[in-house]
């Protein structure tokens, strides 16, 4: 028994260091730093990234990145992501430059195809069939084509593990899987993307809900309160887990519009267009066709091989257990809201189901459909092989069928085409010049041809090849497959011409740490100042600039309102430095009325603030110095300044929750000023302010989180060690755990 148990984990180990074999190779510009990522990748999550290593290694945690937005607390940005475990322990030791993001990325895409690897093995036994749904689901459409949306990869990457399970717990009833999920979805609570969660709850409800019903109907009352049992264990670890996530949540709630639903123009922006169904043929055609998808370039590729697909159809049309109607059904109500308003689905889900208003994006409901498809092809592949004579001539029938759907594509390519001049036989420099000289028609025949010949190829092997080659073929069919599309789209979507050495060299000759910000206004800080190789969004974190720009779906409400409707105030008030005296303080009211004349240094209170301030605050022009900086973290900013007479004190960072105010260290009240900032009284004379961050509940939330976590992880490790997991294995995870863990405390 233990010689089958040890010779399954080396099957298992042999396949895993495949799957990152071709992980590597298929991303291979991004695994081998020749090209850099770029879109949202380089403009988002490499510099909130390289923000959170900073604090981490500087010995603060990354509460508040006060350089971007005007200051705002990183920490409630779950896209950050600042309590996210790999990013904590990556942050605190090595680092997370360009370099180990990029990086990151291919470790991600090897993670979400051995999840689907172990996924699939829940419903068949082949390890090879396994094999390659897992290299289906990390080269599909869906990674390619989102290698910018880091969030989104990380939360596709852990979602295998999620269902897996979930899936698990029911059938063994075991508690041990109860604590797996929890943790899987904590991590992608931490550091994925929500839209996920969110569906997840859903797919849970339909997972849980049948195997509960089917215990009722068997009449197993022990089954049914032990999955119900199960399922509280689940939801209570899950919740502790995500204390901290749970507080940040309803702290930033009142300062962000979409938490609290979004209108349904925004939430459907971004469709999967039924036209981009194409894709699931021919990928290519997505490149420089966004007008003829008619949505964003990396919303309309959902390719998952072109070899897979016929077992698919097969899978569609055979009979199937009751666990895999419900997930096809599943599947298949996300494929229709995927399309978003051209279909009525997404708007029922929208307006009817819970969270279902709170993300953009239809298009991400694909990524279930997808993982379904390949979950029933995968086990229809295992199925054919092993009953090849039930299963042949139906899945002849398939592939002859899809070789004449191919052809008729490729003449009415070729008739779109109108005799213009193939590009693919033309010379280029590089990857990029022959992707911007592609077109739709153009793109259809060339990927096209290339299906063409991998159908009838897999036709032949279906009818020629000897039974104890054929699944290797197929295997080899499948690996070439996926990299050739990948490796057609990818350089549409996923890198750009810029080098990473000299992105990471460029980072590395800027400001480390948090040094004394220059007193310039802060309209001088524009993204401009930064945008070299390849940077162009929020490039202030880099540069150590206090920036008012915004390049994040996380922008406080009051904010939008104010570029909106208060276009002069906003402008007026960044012709400001960092920190600044105010002579001009007007109410809200006044301000609505057009009763004042906008200055630099004019303050909007509230109508109750504003009295206050006038009974204390000589509100007349006198002579004062600027004030000056002292000290500077983002969390603890001590400013000096002196004024002969009492006056309001403004900085410019957002006010939120957690901010504390001390003149001459005696704490005092923070005013919103011009709906966005703080302001102080400054009293009469010379005077130091502090201004201090300390977000108490969150700090308790976080502790909470991560003492649940470690306490689970105790206990996986005795589980581990009493069913004969490897020792070095478990001595290696607490290694990097309390290894980083000692070198943050230690700096």
């Amino acid at each position: 028994m233990l010689l089958q148990q040890q010779k399954a984990k080396e099957n298992h180990f042999i396949y895993i260091t495949l799957l990152l074999i071709v992980a590597i190779v298929g991303y291979w510009q991004i695994s081998f730093l020749k090209y850099s990522v770029t879109h949202d990748m380089i403009n988002c999550w490499i510099p909130w990234r390289h923000y959170i290593s900073e604090s981490l290694q500087s010995g603060a945690f990354p509460f508040w990145n006060p350089y971007q937005q005007l200051g705002y607390p990183i920490h409630a940005d779950l896209q950050g992501p600042s309590w996210y475990l790999e990013s904590l322990i990556l942050g605190s030791t090595i680092g997370q430059s360009n370099y180990v993001v990029q990086l990151l990325f291919v470790f991600y895409a090897f993670m979400a195809g051995m999840g689907m690897y172990f996924l699939s093995l829940c419903f068949h036994e082949n390890k090879k069939v396994a094999f390659i749904t897992g290299v289906c689901y990390m080269l599909s459409g869906f990674f390619v084509a989102h290698v910018q949306h880091f969030y989104a990869v990380i939360g596709a990457a852990w979602l295998p593990f999620i269902i897996l399970n979930y899936y698990k717990m029911h059938v063994t009833k075991s508690y041990k899987y109860a604590i797996y999920t929890s943790l899987f979805l904590f991590f992608n609570l931490t550091g994925g993307n929500h839209t996920f969660t969110f569906i997840l709850a859903y797919l849970f409800l339909a997972i849980g809900g049948y195997f509960i019903i089917a215990a009722i109907r068997e009449k197993k009352k022990e089954i049914v309160f032990q999955l119900l049992k199960l399922n509280a264990l689940f939801v209570f670890l899950t919740t502790a887990l995500s204390t901290v996530v749970l507080v940040v949540f309803f702290q930033v709630k009142p300062y962000i519009d979409r938490l609290s639903g979004m209108d349904y123009k925004s939430a459907s922006v971004n469709p999967l267009s039924p036209q981009s169904l194409l894709s699931l043929f021919v990928p290519f055609s997505t490149v420089n066709s966004v007008d003829f998808f008619n949505t964003d370039q990396s919303m309309c590729n959902v390719y998952i091989g072109i070899i897979i697909l016929p077992f698919i159809i097969l899978a569609l049309i055979r009979s199937k257990t009751g666990i895999e109607k419900v997930l096809l059904g599943f599947a298949f109500v996300c494929l229709l809201a995927s399309f978003g308003s051209y279909t009525p689905v997404h708007k029922i889900l929208y307006s009817v189901f819970p969270f279902m208003n709170l993300f953009r994006f239809p298009s991400y409901f694909s990524l279930f459909t997808i993982l379904v498809l390949l979950l029933l092809g995968g086990k229809q592949l295992a199925f054919t092989l092993s009953s090849f004579v039930i299963s042949k001539d139906k899945l002849v029938k398939i592939i002859s069928v899809l070789i004449g759907l191919m052809m008729i594509l490729l003449v009415i390519a070729f008739i779109k085409n109108d005799s213009a001049s193939f590009f693919f036989f033309a010379d280029y420099e590089t990857i990029f010049d022959f992707i911007k000289a592609a077109s739709l028609y153009q793109n259809i025949i060339l990927q096209g041809s290339i299906q063409l010949l991998f159908l009838i190829a897999l036709l032949f092997t279906i009818i020629k090849a000897a039974e104890k080659y054929r699944l290797t073929i197929i295997t080899l069919f499948v690996v070439v497959d996926m990299i050739t599309a990948t490796q057609l789209n990818i350089a549409y979507v996923g890198f750009s011409q810029t080098s990473p050495k000299e992105l990471h060299d460029y980072v590395a000759s800027l400001p480390k740490g948090f040094p004394i910000p220059v007193m310039n206004n802060i309209s001088e800080n524009t993204e401009e100042i930064g945008q070299k190789h390849g940077l162009y969004r929020n490039t202030s974190v880099f540069h150590k600039r206090i920036s008012a720009d915004v390049f994040n779906s996380f922008c406080f409400k009051n904010q939008v309102m104010m570029l909106d409707s208060l276009r002069p105030i906003y402008d007026s008030m960044l012709r400001n430095p960092l920190v600044y005296f105010s002579d001009v303080v007007v109410s809200e009211t006044d301000l609505k009325n057009k009763k004042v004349e906008i200055w630099p240094w004019t303050v909007v209170l509230s109508d109750e603030d504003e009295r206050e301030v006038a009974s204390q605050v000589k509100l007349r022009p006198i002579y004062y110095e600027e004030p000056a900086i002292i000290s500077f973290q983002p969390d603890k900013m001590t400013f000096w300044g002196n004024s002969p007479g009492a006056k309001l004190f403004t900085l410019l960072q957002n006010n939120y929750t957690g901010w504390k105010a001390y003149v001459d260290g005696k704490e005092t009240k923070i005013f919103l000023s011009n709906y966005l900032t703080m302001s102080v009284i400054f009293p009469d004379g010379e005077h130091t302010v502090q201004f201090v961050y300390k977000n108490t509940p969150v700090i308790i939330g976080g502790i909470i989180s991560y003492s649940v976590f470690t306490i689970l992880m105790i206990l996986l490790s005795t589980i581990w060690i009493k069913e004969n997991k490897s020792y070095l294995l478990v001595g290696m995870m607490w290694l990097i755990l309390l290894g980083s863990a000692g070198y943050y405390f230690l700096l």
